[in-house]
């Protein structure tokens, strides 16, 4: 390729691909909904095909066929790659939903042909529809540009020409950049035309991408500065609008957690001393009681506002076994209730999921609601396990008590609340987006009037996947 592709100097700074993991790109694929056309930026191929494979795992999961175009790493590199998100390569291969084939030979074997390309990606999404899958996804290294005399701006404007002929097709593609191959202006170009793109093992929304209108109408809008000087200043008021939140958020938690807690204690104490006095009728002793238990459960509150502020915050995606979790959540509730009877059923909870580091609080804040909402002397949570799909483990915490009312539900399931639709309270909150954070999903079974019930579903992971986020030996970026 011509003009715009040139090699980074070898001494100059290289970028950080480690700040991610390989865990924290697959809960990003399992909870984000994809463009039809993002860009990898890598520095490093060990990061490429730890991204590209998760890519690709995450479509063949969701019932896509797959297209891997190969040039800088070959079939057997790819195949070992895949294999490390257990996915059955052969199998794949030998059912059709999954091929790899050389890019060179895809793009260029009867010579650089945009319209032929087009053609090709229609008839591949077309003949995957008609046989039964849900879409198409391929995945290019775009390093095969090296290998033709045409210029970059060329192979841009034949990305650009897809997206506004083929707005309606059901294919996502990946176009893999290797960050000390391509050119500090040709990275600047390839960020114009893809609207979604990966870099350190995150997907973000990109604030310079330009619809193919609009890149199609201008000699050169990729170097527009007026454009990219309005999205620089868009960009600096929306951080500005984040840090005064994050600023007044600090506020109302510290007052939450410090001027109420210290005041309720003050009026918890108060309220005590009043009680105890002989000259309080019935009555007012009844009234003194309900103000007291209002004063301490505003406590309660305050502390768990402070407890989802931390845990929240400081999201981290691991891979437990769920039974460790289980372990982990009963253990702490025995020490809050002594008394309290758990029992665990159904399948054997011996899986690997992904979780956030803070899962077993959420379970934990679900076992302990069932235990204060009964009146029983010795109270009974029932967790039950159940293997959903391959990918897919069910929770499902159970105890006798009225059910979640339907407007936490509806809140929760929306994720926002009104003025009409409100939770009760933050455990129910706090559970969701711990649970979100662990690419998994919060959901409500039917239950009786007599019974309350609450599900967790989280994403199982196989042990090579494990072992390629545990071990040690990822070399140095």
């Amino acid at each position: 390729m011509r003009d715009e592709v040139y090699s980074v100097d070898p001494g100059s700074d290289r970028r950080d691909d480690a700040t991610g993991s390989d865990a924290g790109i697959r809960t990003d694929l399992a909870r984000t909904d994809l463009d039809r056309h993002l860009a990898l930026f890598y520095d490093s191929p060990t990061a490429q095909l730890e991204i590209a494979a998760a890519f690709i795992a995450d479509a063949l999961r969701n019932g896509r066929r797959c297209l891997y175009l190969a040039d800088a790493n070959n079939p057997t590199q790819i195949r070992a790659a895949l294999e490390t998100t257990d996915i059955d390569v052969e199998s794949r291969l030998e059912a059709g939903d999954l091929e790899i084939r050389d890019a060179t030979e895809a793009y260029l074997a009867d010579g650089f042909d945009p319209d032929g390309m087009i053609d090709t990606l229609e008839a591949a999404c077309a003949a995957s529809i008609d046989a039964g899958y849900e879409g198409f996804s391929v995945a290019g290294e775009n390093t095969w540009c090296f290998h033709t005399d045409e210029s970059f701006d060329h192979v841009l404007e034949f990305e650009a020409e897809f997206d506004a002929t083929c707005p309606e097709l059901p294919v996502t593609a990946l176009c893999q950049y290797d960050l000390d191959r391509f050119g500090e202006r040709s990275i600047a170009k390839a960020l114009w035309t893809h609207k979604q793109i990966i870099y350190r093992y995150t997907i973000c929304d990109n604030p310079y991408y330009v619809p193919p209108s609009e890149y199609q109408s201008s000699a050169d809008v990729r170097l527009d500065s007026r454009l990219m000087l309005e999205q620089l200043y868009d960009l600096t008021r929306s951080r500005r609008q984040i840090d005064r939140r994050e600023q007044r958020l600090t506020v109302i938690n510290r007052v939450l957690r410090h001027n109420v807690r210290n005041d309720l204690n003050t009026i918890l104490g108060s309220l005590s001393l009043v009680r105890e006095r002989d000259e309080i009728d019935d009555r007012s002793r009844e009234r003194l009681e309900i103000a007291e238990q209002c004063a301490r459960e505003l406590v309660q509150t305050a502390e768990k506002a402070r407890a989802i502020q931390q845990v929240v915050g400081e999201s981290e995606v691991e891979t437990p076994t769920l039974g460790s979790v289980i372990d982990s959540a009963v253990r702490q509730l025995r020490e809050r209730a002594p008394g309290a009877r758990i029992e665990v059923t159904g399948d054997e909870p011996s899986q690997t999921v992904l979780a956030d580091a803070a899962l077993d609080e959420a379970l934990l804040e679900l076992l302990t609601n069932g235990v204060i909402h009964q009146s029983a002397d010795e109270p009974t949570v029932r967790i039950t396990v159940t293997n959903r799909t391959d990918e897919f483990v069910g929770l499902e915490i159970e105890n006798p008590g009225d059910p979640i009312p339907e407007s936490d539900q509806r809140a929760l399931q929306h994720g926002t609340e009104t003025p009409l639709e409100h939770g009760s309270g933050l455990g129910l909150w706090l559970v969701k987006w711990i649970v979100e954070q662990s690419a998994g999903r919060l959901w409500f079974p039917e239950s009786d009037v007599e019974t309350c019930r609450i599900g967790i579903e989280l994403r199982t992971v196989g042990r090579t996947e494990v072992q390629a986020t545990e071990r040690g030996d990822r070399p140095v970026r």
